[in-house]
């Protein structure tokens, strides 16, 4: 694969043209999955189904100025016996530059409760967070507990929907 990359720089570099660096950027920090993965950790089982990025929830919401939304589906289920923590401190968008998303009210769909579910239950729904416009990777860090750290990579394409519709189930438009 370097070869073919080497080949491709030179044959640029013959033609007059510049080859743009790569930039990548990574979710910050250790991750213990990525959208679409099950952790399961002591007393809880959290899903992350999908991350995106929007300019706006239906019509009611709009980021501020210079700022894009991320949100993400999530399911979070009770193997235990207390009912854990999921409340904006306890579910964290960190960003590479060491800052965090600022946890955000309205969602695409149906709102993930600030109280975990039963023993036995399940609670499904989304968060959201205001983060810097350019953004295109955070990690979604879970703390259900003081003893327990669940971190999901989020790396983002370059799409930003303009709007994501609000609607009471948990899929999106």
């Amino acid at each position: 694969m370097c070869g073919l990359l080497g080949i491709v720089l030179a044959a640029l570099a013959a033609c007059g043209g510049e080859a743009a660096p790569e930039t990548q950027v990574m979710p910050p920090g250790p991750v213990d999955a990525g959208p679409g993965e099950t952790v399961r950790g002591e007393g809880v089982s959290i899903t992350l189904f999908e991350a995106g990025a929007a300019r706006s929830f239906d019509r009611r919401e709009q980021a501020g100025e210079g700022k894009i939304f991320i949100a993400a589906r999530l399911t979070i289920a009770n193997t235990g016996t207390a009912v854990p923590a999921q409340g904006p401190d306890d579910l964290v968008l960190e960003l590479p530059d060491g800052s965090v998303g600022k946890p955000w009210l309205v969602t695409p769909g149906s709102r993930l409760r600030d109280i975990g579910p039963p023993p036995g239950q399940e609670l499904a729904g989304w968060r959201s967070w205001e983060v810097p416009e350019g953004t295109r990777a955070a990690t979604l860090s879970y703390r259900p507990t003081p003893d327990l750290e669940i971190r999901f990579g989020i790396s983002l394409s370059d799409e930003v929907r303009d709007r994501w519709n609000v609607v009471g189930d948990l899929r999106h438009v």
